[in-house]
């Protein structure tokens, strides 16, 4: 799994189709039938989507096969449903597709055919509400995850782009050290820096010039998609990589063990139980402040449409959406900054929790999807923080 950003994130937002179709499904990372079920839950949605052009947008069947085809091929491709992730997200248009295999839980398949895509349902994978990496620090070889309360996957990192490898580093030097003594045999300049030579504090201080090299190419990686950063590994490892690491994110607490790739469930579960209290935390953080800026005029919990406007308009900092709403369909008018609410779906509207969501995230504001016994406000399908007071 490579990191999905915010950048693809909003480079997906300004496609446009007629129609533009978002698909997600839940699918399974290991199957013993030839992953037969998340193909049915594809397949399904598909027959959905061809059902849905063709009475309600009058699409002949030949311009219904041209869109979904690249979709359908997936079906007969095994090898395409062997790297599979927690979340198929698949989007068509215009004859072309793009895929993601992302590590976010999702309940129930979805079909959405708009002039746009549907992001909401990859908001959970560009936040920190319950989303977090978790760097193990073996030195053999450095790996990372992306955790969340349900799911752990291993992001792929190259060993171009970050020294993954302190032992085979040492390793490289050692050989190279030997050579230059077995050259200079003789002249009694032989000189020999094995693998466990040193003290230890010397042997800490090489490991933490590991650690400097280490994440100085790691950290502009995780800044492609900013999330907080637990940490695991050996009890020494960790302060040595916090005072190596310039990480804005970089979390207290460590996941104390001598772990390998084989511990994924043990890592999920002992980092998990370091996260969650702060997780939580930032939820009475975050319903905090907000009943402050209520009292200030700098929040929104009972006014939908006022909302909608504000964060089409560039004023909502932090928008919070009950995870279980219901589409609220309409347009916002870009000339007249009007928002039009519609009491179904229609052709040449869009669900307008999503557009604001999307809209909110390009002005660099933040979205969460919020459980219901969590959501602040009255509202309970969607509430704000504003960036600045807004007139009546």
């Amino acid at each position: 799994m490579k990191i999905f950003d915010q950048k693809q994130f909003l480079e997906l937002s300004q496609k446009r189709g007629e129609p533009f179709i978002s698909i997600y499904t839940p699918v399974s990372r290991i199957s013993t039938d030839g992953y037969q079920a998340d193909k049915t839950h594809l397949k399904n949605q598909l027959s959905k989507a061809e059902k849905d052009l063709r009475e309600e947008y009058n699409m002949q069947d030949r311009d219904i096969d041209k869109i979904l085809s690249p979709a359908k091929s997936l079906l007969d491709d095994l090898d395409f449903w062997k790297f599979n992730s927690d979340m198929l997200a698949c989007f068509l248009h215009d004859g072309e597709m793009e895929v993601l295999q992302l590590p976010v839980h999702v309940d129930e398949s979805i079909c959405f055919i708009s002039h746009k895509p549907y992001l909401l349902p990859l908001i959970p994978e560009l936040n920190d509400n319950g989303h977090y990496y978790l760097l193990l620090l073996n030195l053999e070889q450095i790996r990372l995850y992306g955790v969340t309360r349900n799911i752990i996957q291993e992001i792929e990192l190259d060993s171009e782009e970050v020294a993954l490898s302190f032992t085979e580093e040492e390793e490289q030097d050692e050989n190279q050290q030997s050579l230059q003594g077995q050259g200079n045999v003789g002249s009694g300049q032989a000189m020999y820096h094995g693998h466990g030579a040193g003290s230890d504090e010397e042997k800490k201080v090489t490991i933490q010039n590991y650690f400097h090299r280490m994440t100085n190419m790691l950290e502009p990686i995780l800044y492609q998609n900013p999330l907080p950063l637990y940490i695991a590994g050996v009890e020494y490892l960790g302060p040595l990589f916090r005072k190596a690491s310039k990480y804005n994110h970089l979390m207290d607490g460590q996941v104390i063990g001598a772990f390998t790739e084989n511990d994924m469930e043990e890592l999920h579960q002992k980092s998990w139980d370091i996260a969650e209290p702060l997780l939580l935390q930032e939820r009475i953080k975050r319903n905090e402040n907000f009943s402050n800026k209520e009292a200030h005029n700098l929040a929104i919990g009972n006014d939908r449409k006022k909302l909608l406007k504000a964060a089409m308009t560039g004023g909502v900092e932090t928008l919070m959406i009950n995870n279980e709403h219901e589409h609220i369909w309409g347009k916002y008018d870009a000339d007249t900054h009007q928002i039009h609410f519609s009491d179904k779906k229609e052709k040449d509207n869009h669900c307008l929790v999503d557009e604001a969501a999307v809209k909110v995230k390009a002005d660099g504001g933040k979205v969460y999807l919020v459980e219901s016994p969590y959501m602040p406000g009255t509202d309970g399908v969607l509430v704000g923080t504003l960036r600045y007071e807004l007139p009546d």
